[in-house]
């Protein structure tokens, strides 16, 4: 594999296109800002190729890195948060799980916005990959929260 550690998504190592994948027309407050600002100066270039993801049509492959930017973008324009972490979870090209992190602001309902999230990564996932093969990875998505002023991760 590579050096990059996929399970921690505390990890410094994110993919930098993420980062950038999110910032959308619309410029976020100061707030958002500011820790995208600290995230970018700290990511290390992208260390390991894109994975290739089968798909419900035969002979058909969609990029790992492609599904997550996807879901990035569409979490940021659905939702209005900002991800900082993504991760298409499973051996070989299946997936069998989706990890998200991002960025909560005060007075958010987390179980709320979670649920949102795990709709539009569902429906992400439906129409890159399909719906036969995402189905493992559509029962199993986890979204975990990160505090906007202190980047802890919230439990």
């Amino acid at each position: 594999m590579n050096d990059m550690n996929h399970d921690d998504p505390t990890a410094d190592l994110t993919d930098r296109w993420l980062v950038e994948a999110v910032r959308d027309d619309v410029e976020p407050d100061s707030d958002v800002e500011r820790l995208i600002s600290s995230i970018s100066s700290g990511l290390a270039a992208v260390r390991r190729p894109a994975r290739r993801l089968a798909a419900d049509a035969p002979g058909v492959w969609v990029s790992d890195r492609v599904v997550k930017q996807l879901i990035a973008v569409s979490v940021r324009r659905s939702i209005g948060r900002l991800v900082v972490f993504a991760s298409v979870d499973g051996a070989e090209d299946h997936v069998d799980a989706v990890r998200m992190g991002l960025v909560a602001r005060y007075a958010d309902d987390l179980v709320d916005l979670s649920e949102r999230v795990r709709d539009v990564v569902d429906e992400v996932l439906t129409s890159t990959i399909g719906p036969d093969v995402s189905g493992p990875a559509r029962s199993e998505i986890s979204v975990r929260w990160q505090d906007l002023y202190t980047r802890e991760w919230l439990d």
